[in-house]
């Protein structure tokens, strides 16, 4: 084990892996990469074999900080006993160290053999120094506004890129563009990657700076100008800056392509620029080289014929609707609604995806009537909807329903025989098939699902979709739904499967699938089957796993080990690492 190592026996490589382990760990996840770094070089490994084990006592002299790497501790205070307990990836002992006072708590540990990652007192202050020395802190009206940090691999001689050096680590929102602009490179054809601090930046800004202030600060960056300086200073100031904002938002079109044009306030400011842009002869000129460039580049990757050299300047000129057999879903798209009624007949209409429930209500029953919208599961479960919760239908999981009933019905509802699923196997068509077709076929539709989506709907899910007027995440919640799909179909056809014998030929059938899914480095159906074959109601058929070959029960128990959640799924993590990612374009 690397971390039993001594810390000066240390490889670089050991320290890499220490590093990567440490980006994982809940108390080192708000550090900054360069300490981390630092952080692996000297953390030591300590275990401890019974609980009850004093870590330290309350009023000892502090000289180290601990993470608890395994197991879990007692923090106990005189006169209130334990105040708290800490598990896997929690710390203590900071306080002690930053303060250079006693111990303000006695440590026990709550269970045997019990693992930590130790820094002694002395590696911890001069960590801290040097984060100090590598930090620059930007402060307006005695407050901070921006923190930036050295980069680790940046501490050659400073040259013409001095400022790209540094990492932002926080701000305001106005000042970490005002950074993004500021240090922004203008040599290049406009094909260069985007700076995942500035596609970070983009992709998460409505998080912390809605769309109308973005707008506004990019506006007010356009016009600003020099207040010192010569006439030839000021020109090249002006012109300067207008191209790097217009070269932040044509990234920012690049990264969200027509999803912008949905967003009106965004829509407004890009044709008011646009026609700015366009009155500027100097700057119209080189922007549309750069389109076309871009374009050029389009036609050489995916053999596109027209390429007009008179092309009027458009934001969206490189952006194109995505081709396949799933289109993505808009917000305003409308979609079938499927609800029923408290006799459980159907009602069918189309609305946006976007539409809240009290519009989805208005347009089945008169608004005065004392009815409610229900989602209810397979057992029975039911939760009545918000009136301004929004896209309910396409979040719904794969054995729920939509009723809409008076309140007094509600506990009358019983679930609808479709949602327990089918009562036929379809073992002899599954036979029919081979493993690597099907296999094939599952990875196909998880492309064009893939492809559909777009990555801020990740962060709309995550911070809640609430939170983002008009906003959609219908593409990933079809994606997971398709995952579950895959998962209650393994586990279906096996329960349904009466036939002991060809119960046993199917679930080699699904562990060869698997095996066929991660050779095309399809991770996502990959996981889909194994946690349909790990499912509690397959894994109680002990005569069925009794009939399988030992070697296909090794190939399947090494790929249940990729599913362990321990460590933070680290035998998924490192599996992923030593993956190159699939190409099915």
């Amino acid at each position: 084990m690397i971390l039993r190592k001594c810390p000066s026996q240390r490889s670089a490589e050991d320290i890499e892996v220490i590093y990567e382990e440490l980006l994982h760990v809940k108390a080192a996840a708000h550090l900054s990469s360069s300490v981390r770094k630092e952080l692996a070089a000297v953390l030591v490994f300590e275990s401890h074999v019974k609980s009850g084990t004093v870590l330290f006592s309350q009023g000892d002299k502090g000289t180290s900080w601990y993470i608890i790497w395994k197991g879990s501790v007692n923090v106990i205070t005189h006169g209130k006993g334990i105040v708290t307990t800490l598990h896997e990836g929690e710390d203590f002992g900071q306080l002690a160290l930053l303060n250079d006072a006693p111990r303000a708590a006695t440590i026990i540990l709550r269970e045997d053999n019990c693992h930590f990652l130790r820094v002694d007192k002395q590696d911890f202050i001069r960590i801290l120094k040097d984060v100090e020395a590598n930090t620059v802190r930007l402060e307006e009206h005695g407050k901070t506004v921006l923190v930036l940090e050295k980069s680790a691999d940046c501490n050659g001689q400073g040259g013409a890129a001095a400022n790209s050096k540094y990492t932002v680590m926080s701000g305001t929102p106005e000042k970490i563009l005002e950074h993004l602009l500021d240090t922004l490179k203008l040599d290049s054809n406009g094909n260069d990657p985007i700076d995942p601090c500035v596609s970070d930046f983009l992709l998460t800004h409505k998080v912390f700076m809605p769309s109308s202030q973005l707008c506004s600060a990019l506006q007010h960056h356009y016009q600003a100008e020099l207040s010192k300086g010569s006439d030839q200073e000021k020109t090249a100031y002006i012109f300067n800056t207008k191209q790097k904002v217009v070269k932040l938002i044509a990234q920012w079109v690049a990264l969200f392509g027509l999803l912008l044009k949905e967003d009106p306030e965004v829509g407004d400011f890009l044709e008011k620029l646009k026609n700015e842009v366009a009155a500027d002869y100097r700057l119209s000129s080189i922007l549309k080289e750069q389109f076309r460039e871009r374009r050029r580049t389009k036609v050489m990757e995916n053999g596109y014929q027209s390429l007009s050299r008179n092309q009027q300047f458009d934001w969206f000129s490189s952006c194109e609707e995505p081709v396949g057999r799933l289109q993505p879903i808009k917000a305003q798209d409308k979609v079938l609604y499927e609800i029923y009624k408290a006799d459980s007949k159907p009602l069918s209409l189309m609305l946006p995806v976007s539409s809240s429930v009290q519009e989805v209500m208005s347009a089945i029953v008169k608004a005065d009537g004392d009815h409610v919208l229900v989602k209810m599961n397979s057992s029975g479960e039911r939760a009545q909807l918000k009136l301004d919760a929004t896209a309910v239908y396409t979040a719904l999981g794969l054995n729920e329903r939509l009723f809409i009933c008076t309140s007094s019905e509600v506990e009358q509802l019983r679930p609808l025989k479709d949602q327990q699923g089918p009562e036929q196997a379809t073992t002899d068509l599954i036979e029919q098939m081979s493993s690597k077709d099907i296999a094939t076929e599952l990875t196909n539709y998880d492309w064009e699902l893939f492809t559909a989506m777009h990555e801020v709907e990740l962060v709309y899910y995550i911070f809640g979709r609430h939170k983002f007027p008009g906003a959609t995440t219908a593409n990933l919640e079809r994606f997971v739904r398709h995952f579950n799909v895959v998962q209650h179909w393994v586990v279906t056809e096996l329960c349904l499967c009466e036939d002991l014998v060809k119960r046993a030929i199917l679930l080699k059938k699904f562990i060869k699938i698997a095996a066929v899914l991660k050779e095309q480095r399809n991770l996502n159906s990959f996981f889909a089957v194994m946690f349909g074959l790990s499912n509690s109601a397959v894994q109680r058929l002990y005569k069925t796993w009794e009939r399988i070959p030992s070697k296909t029960k090794r190939i399947y128990c090494a790929y249940e080990r990729l599913m362990d959640p321990s460590r933070n799924h680290r035998a998924y993590r490192l599996a992923v690492a030593k993956l190159s990612p699939p190409n099915y374009c």
